[in-house]
């Protein structure tokens, strides 16, 4: 029984000696966007949000123009979508319904690399000419922006941890010469530290008049910017 006594009382001053670092350690890189986005919008015309009812004829007219511009957008590989919808623009007086004129909401997203930057224009070209010929239609300003992809913040933040991964021996090395003990990482995990917001550098793709046509241009690229990922890491050091 004395033996025992004697034995867990060493045990204990042994594991007493035991040292736990928790520490948190950050890295980051800078990254640049690869990716440039835009939406290019069709809007009704003045003419149309103060058409009242709309006639079949027209309606007929702003379906056959929104399906063109759709066919044109299939045929390349920097845009997709557009559903659309005609609703009307309703107003009231003295509890009297009356339709003022018809609200057109069409989109198409658009996202390609720099070298198809001409693709994007002729697409954007081509939808100009067919709102050329539709005066119910309108073709606001569209913008071109720099943004970071979440795949791409993802693969950036697990280069980040591989890359603190191989750092390891070296940190267990440093605190084994501070302290004079053996000392080991474990129990290590990352978060994210920042998440990158969507670069704002933007150009204007072309330059709209007063009527519902825009002058016919081309977009050139905004200034491409750098976003700094980062991550923490956390690991205990357990010394011996």
């Amino acid at each position: 029984m004395r033996f025992l006594l004697l034995a867990g009382i060493l045990l204990n001053i042994i594991l007493a000696n035991d040292l736990t670092i928790s520490k948190r350690f950050t890295t980051s890189k800078e990254i640049e966007p690869k990716f440039l986005f835009a939406n290019i919008e069709i809007d009704s015309s003045s003419k149309l949000r103060n058409i009242g009812e709309l006639k079949n004829t027209d309606r007929e007219k702003i379906t056959n123009s929104l399906n063109t511009i759709i066919n044109e957008a299939q045929k390349g590989k920097v845009c997709k979508g557009g559903s659309f919808s005609i609703t009307p623009i309703i107003s009231y007086d003295n509890d009297k319904r009356k339709t003022i004129g018809q609200n057109v909401n069409f989109s198409l997203n658009c996202k390609f690399l720099i070298e198809d930057l001409k693709s994007y224009n002729n697409l954007l070209s081509n939808i100009n000419n067919i709102i050329e010929q539709n005066n119910l239609l309108s073709l606001p300003q569209p913008s071109i922006d720099y943004k970071i992809t979440e795949d791409e913040i993802e693969q950036t933040k697990e280069a980040l941890f591989d890359s603190f991964l191989g750092q390891i021996t070296t940190i267990e090395n440093k605190y084994s010469t501070l302290l004079n003990r053996k000392c080991k990482g474990s129990n290590i995990n990352y978060e994210e530290n920042l998440r990158a917001s969507p670069i704002t550098f933007r150009a204007m793709a072309l330059a709209a008049d007063s009527t519902n046509k825009i002058e016919a241009s081309t977009a050139a690229a905004p200034i491409m910017n750098t976003t700094r990922i980062a991550i923490d890491i956390m690991m205990q050091i357990n010394c011996k």
